[in-house]
């Protein structure tokens, strides 16, 4: 059963693009060479969320939907916060200070 260890291993397969940029093509690799088509598909994926969400509570939509756009979301933020060397422990850690709780030292 799929669980929050894979955004582990998505966080893993997209630094282990970053790090080798050989000639296998790769939409991660496209991704990160290029941080403005990164940016602009974090945004199209935000505005499909919310419209997945919307026609979901007007009953008009699936959760299926809203979960495949979600994940589009995930993964392209997770691209670009990879573009500015900055790790999901260090947005993990920020969750957690605002929500009172002391941040777990990084891994």
């Amino acid at each position: 059963m799929p669980n929050e260890q894979f955004l582990a291993q998505l966080w893993a397969t997209i630094e282990s693009r970053k790090a080798d940029a050989g000639p296998e093509k790769s939409y991660t690799r496209e991704l990160l060479a290029n941080p403005s088509k990164a940016r602009k598909k974090v945004a199209e994926e935000a505005h499909e969320v919310n419209e997945a969400h919307q026609a979901l509570l007007a009953g008009q939509d699936s959760k299926d939907h809203l979960a495949h756009e979600a994940a589009d979301l995930i993964y392209h933020l997770f691209v670009v916060l990879a573009s500015a060397d900055v790790t999901p422990s260090e947005v993990y850690a920020v969750l957690e200070k605002r929500h009172g709780q002391k941040p777990r030292p990084a891994t």
